[in-house]
C-alpha cells in the first residue's frame, strides 16, 4: 500500500517547533527556510482486504476501526478519504511556512498528479516525472531552486 499522507505528515512534524521535533524551531530563524520535496511512486491506498477487520494494518489501525472514515468503505472510497487527508496536511503544512515540492514518479494517474499538484506551493513546485532516468535533473532543478550561492572569503 502506499500511504502519501504519512510522508507529507512527518516531513511537516519534522520542520515545525512543535513535539516530537521541536528542533524545528530552528527553521523560524532569519535566513532559514522549511523546504519539504513529498516524492511518490503510487497512489495513496488503504489496503482494503475481503477480511473481518476491512483491511491490513495501516497508520489508521484498520478500516473496521472508522478511523479514515466509514469502515465500510470501498477501495474507491479510501483512496478518497486519504486523498483529502493529505491534502489537508500539505495545506496545514503550508499555512505553517512550509515550502513543498511534490514529485510523482512513474505513475500516471490523474488524480495522484491532480492531488499533488495541489500540496505543491505552486505550479513550478509540482512534477511529474514518468521516467525515473530524468529524477535526477528534477532533482537538481529543485536544489537550484532552494539553494542560494553564498560567498564567503
Amino acid at each position: 500500500s502506499t500511504n502519501i499522507l504519512e510522508g507529507a505528515a512527518w516531513g511537516w512534524r519534522v520542520l515545525s517547533s512543535r513535539e516530537p521535533f521541536s528542533e524545528g524551531a530552528a527553521a523560524g530563524t532569519p535566513g532559514t527556510r522549511k523546504v519539504m520535496v513529498l516524492l511518490t511512486d503510487g497512489t495513496n491506498s488503504f489496503g482494503n482486504l475481503p477480511n473481518a477487520l476491512g483491511s491490513s494494518y495501516t497508520s489508521f489501525g484498520y478500516l473496521v476501526d472508522g478511523r479514515i472514515g466509514s469502515p465500510t468503505l470501498t477501495e474507491a472510497g479510501t483512496t478518497t478519504a486519504m486523498d483529502d487527508k493529505t491534502l489537508a496536511a500539505c495545506t496545514n503544512a503550508k499555512n505553517d511556512g512550509v515550502e513543498i515540492y511534490t514529485v510523482l514518479l512513474e505513475k500516471n494517474n490523474r488524480s495522484t498528479s491532480a492531488l499533488l499538484e495541489k500540496c505543491a506551493s505552486g505550479s513550478d513546485h509540482f512534477f511529474n516525472v514518468p521516467d525515473h532516468a530524468k529524477l535526477k535533473a528534477v532533482f537538481t532543478n529543485i536544489v537550484n531552486k532552494v539553494g542560494k550561492v553564498r560567498l564567503a572569503s
